[in-house]
């Protein structure tokens, strides 16, 4: 199909009809459930959900989660059955609870230990603003606030390797993580960021390990369809889809 405006996808659609900015959270729900539209269509109006729950702070996705990154891969968790795999990365974040404010620490804590906490690990392309190329994983772990279940308790771990003359050599060189409990992020979109683009050698070499075993547990996992996340909306997701680019030497053939 030729591309388009949005304004013309619009339009055709119909003359007088409403934007789909304009229509109501349970109304794109229920157009993008019955999937009896075009394709075009399904993802103007699913973006436009994602524009309307990103605003309110809904569901599981983040702005971190989705700006310049493409999502091309997803393995789910449940609660403590992957105890080894998380073990790493909990460690790692004992260290991190040590410099963050107190209030997130402590609600970092509460999470890793909640019994039903969620979890996916998500594998990404990322384009920086400076024009830097990662590709990388999210260990993202949540929960759902009791008071409202369309709202998610969030905490991410992100570790990326840098693409330099088209190739990544496999060692980390981004770490981010999220501490972002509903409480704090519901009322001014607040939450703590820990971030070292220069880490002293020795914090290098102690994430190494856990990027590699991450790594490993993705080889395991890629070719078993259970561990595979695949809702059909994410056809219709702009962050969702294949690679822009593959580093040569990538991790995640």
């Amino acid at each position: 199909m030729m591309a388009t405006t949005e304004q013309e996808l619009e339009l055709d659609l119909d003359e007088a009809s409403l934007a789909a900015d304009d229509l109501s959270v349970p109304a794109l729900v229920r157009e993008l459930t019955l999937q009896q539209r075009p394709s075009w269509v399904l993802s103007l109006l699913m973006n436009a959900l994602e524009r309307k729950r990103r605003a309110r702070g809904l569901g599981w996705s983040r702005p971190w989660n989705k700006e310049g990154m493409t999502i091309f891969r997803t393995h789910s968790h449940e609660g403590f059955a992957d105890g080894d795999y998380f073990g790493p990365a909990e460690a790692f974040l004992e260290r991190v609870w040590d410099g963050a404010p107190r209030r997130y620490a402590e609600f970092g804590r509460d999470l890793l230990a909640d019994p039903m906490r969620m979890g996916f690990t998500f594998y990404h392309n990322r384009t920086a603003a400076d024009g830097t190329q990662y590709e990388g994983l999210t260990i993202s772990l949540g929960r759902r606030v009791p008071e409202d279940r369309s709202k998610r308790d969030r905490l991410d771990l992100v570790l990326e390797d840098a693409r330099a003359g088209g190739t990544v050599d496999g060692r980390v060189d981004q770490v981010r993580v999220y501490v972002c409990p509903w409480s704090l992020y519901g009322e001014g979109r607040e939450f703590h960021l820990w971030e070292s683009r220069n880490l002293p050698t020795g914090e290098l070499a102690g994430l190494q390990p856990l990027y590699e075993s991450c790594v490993a547990k993705y080889h395991e996992w890629k070719g078993e369809p259970d561990r595979q996340w695949d809702h059909w909306s994410a056809r219709y997701i702009d962050y969702f889809g294949p690679r822009q680019f593959i580093p040569r030497r990538s991790a995640f053939t």
